[in-house]
């Protein structure tokens, strides 16, 4: 007994094939002008023509003239995009082929399919698609030897719609983990503590690259209300610390432990500190 998958035996024609077993030999088994077309193909390098399970056959929309293969007694379906709308179909010999629309699916995703038949082999003519996007001139060929069940299209729009979606995508996350200096957050240290009193110019972040420390204020913040600001040492008393305004935000030029922000004098001061905590 012959295994699965197996070679036929030598001598088996595909028509013999055929004949004995009532089922067209599978879709890649090509010949004459179409495998030296295909082979053509391959060796320009163009991604016109691509096979998949379950005897799909895909196209790339535009590249070249489609040719699809049907056989006698068996039903070859044309999928079109999901959401495309069939408007007419002609056929070059209506008296020998048929075409007829139908679709699966609800809504956005419901896809158009034209099922089409050959009453006989040896055939050769072409279909003319019109719908709501675009027009497909296909070319219709029937042989006993081989069939298409299922034909389908890649669509150079939808590939370029791909990649905007992942631009898009990977902007969304930069611009999530990327700060206005453009520091991203991901190399940052947020563990900062801000106590004290709640003025208009309460910093509303503090963080750490390792080396600078950044205080972060409101964007209302005038430059009149800027607070000064002071490193705290280990006796609690306040010492000189080099900073620089730089938009919105304090740059200090080494990683604070405890600091203060003040503004205003004696009984008027207004004073918020900054506590580094532990990790």
């Amino acid at each position: 007994m012959q295994a699965p998958g197996a070679a036929p035996p030598t001598g088996d024609s595909p028509a013999v094939l055929t004949r004995r077993t009532g089922n067209p030999p599978p879709v890649n088994l090509m010949s004459g002008k179409e495998a030296e077309l295909n082979a053509k193909e391959q060796r320009g390098g163009k991604d016109r023509l691509a096979r998949g399970q379950g005897g799909r056959v895909t196209f790339t929309y535009g590249s070249t003239l489609p040719s699809v293969v049907c056989a006698p007694l068996r039903v070859c379906n044309l999928e079109l995009q999901p959401g495309e709308v069939v408007q007419q179909i002609d056929l070059g010999d209506i008296a020998r082929w048929k075409a007829t629309p139908t679709a699966y699916g609800t809504g956005d995703n419901q896809t158009s399919v034209i099922v089409i038949k050959a009453s006989d082999s040896g055939l050769t003519t072409t279909m003319t698609i019109a719908t709501d996007r675009r027009i497909y001139v296909v070319q219709l060929v029937s042989r006993t030897k081989d069939w298409m069940p299922l034909v389908s299209f890649v669509y150079p729009e939808d590939v370029q719609q791909d990649w905007d979606a992942y631009r898009a995508a990977v902007n969304r996350r930069q611009q999530a983990t990327t700060l206005s200096d453009g520091l991203n957050a991901a190399n940052l240290d947020f563990n900062f503590a801000i106590r004290g009193d709640t003025p208009s110019w309460r910093p509303v972040r503090v963080y750490t690259d390792g080396r600078k420390t950044y205080i972060q204020f409101p964007q209302a913040m005038r430059y009149d209300e800027s607070p000064a600001l002071v490193a705290i040492g280990a006796d609690d008393k306040e010492q000189l610390v080099n900073y620089r305004a730089n938009g919105d935000r304090y740059v200090v030029d080494k990683v604070l432990r405890h600091a203060a922000l003040i503004s205003g004098v004696g009984g008027d001061q207004t004073k918020v500190e900054i506590l580094r905590e532990r990790n």
